[in-house]
Order: C-alpha cells, then sequence, then structure tokens
C-alpha cells in the first residue's frame, strides 16, 4: 500500500515537472518574448550578427540576387555610426511590414546621395513625438 502511494506521487511529481516547464513564458511579470530576442540581438557584436544572418540564409536558401541584396543593406548598415544605427533599429521596429518594404524600395531606387534624407524622414516620422515628450 505504502510503495502504491509512493509510486503515485512520484508520477505525479514528474507530471508537474514536465507541465510546468517553460512556464516562465506564461507568466505576467516575466519579459515578453520579444523583448528578449531584441536584447539578444543587441548583445551580439556585428560579425556575430551578420554570421547568425549568414546562417539563416543557408538554411532558407534564399537565392543568391536575394543574398547579394541582403549582403549589400547590411554592408550600407554597418557603416552607420551607432547612434545612427540605434536610431533605425528603433524606426524599424515600429514599422510594419508594408512601411519596410516600400522603404526598402526607395532605398534601392534612390541614388547614394538621396539615401540619407529617406533614411532622415522615416527616423523623423517614427521617433520625433517621442524626443518631445522626454
Amino acid at each position: 500500500m505504502a510503495a502504491r502511494k509512493l509510486a503515485i506521487a512520484f508520477c505525479a511529481f514528474g507530471f508537474l515537472q514536465t507541465s510546468f516547464a517553460g512556464f516562465e513564458r506564461f507568466w505576467i511579470f516575466s519579459k515578453d518574448a520579444d523583448a528578449q530576442v531584441n536584447e539578444t540581438w543587441d548583445s551580439l557584436s556585428d560579425s556575430e550578427q551578420a554570421a547568425l544572418i549568414k546562417r539563416y540564409q543557408s538554411l532558407k536558401e534564399i537565392p543568391v540576387e536575394q543574398s547579394v541584396s541582403l549582403q549589400q543593406r547590411m554592408d550600407w548598415f554597418n557603416q552607420l555610426p551607432e547612434n545612427e544605427k540605434q536610431k533605425m533599429r528603433e524606426t524599424w521596429q515600429k514599422m510594419s511590414s508594408l512601411e519596410r518594404r516600400e522603404l526598402a524600395q526607395r532605398l534601392q531606387k534612390a541614388s547614394p546621395d538621396e539615401r540619407p534624407a529617406i533614411r532622415e524622414e522615416y527616423i523623423n516620422k517614427y521617433l520625433s513625438p517621442e524626443v518631445t515628450h522626454h
């Protein structure tokens, strides 16, 4: 009888251990997944980010022309000063997918001299209201 109760207790304990695995995702006070992803991404160096993107490209097997385009955009982004990179990250996060595609198309069609003005336009559009509140 005692052995049976002990076996049931172990089974119940084992079930509880597995059923609450990853429970912090549902805990109201835990960080949301997007914040965790952004913190992890921001903690990576530029070379680590590039390596991760290359690994993702190889997994997704994107066409060569898209790979070249992505590499050109990464190179352009990496040439920006750190404060400009941060502004672009914040702006990008606030944009919808449609707006991101439109921005990418505008930047591709624009000459290298026009691109900073386009970038400033989007940064001002998405970050100006926050600056006035500080």
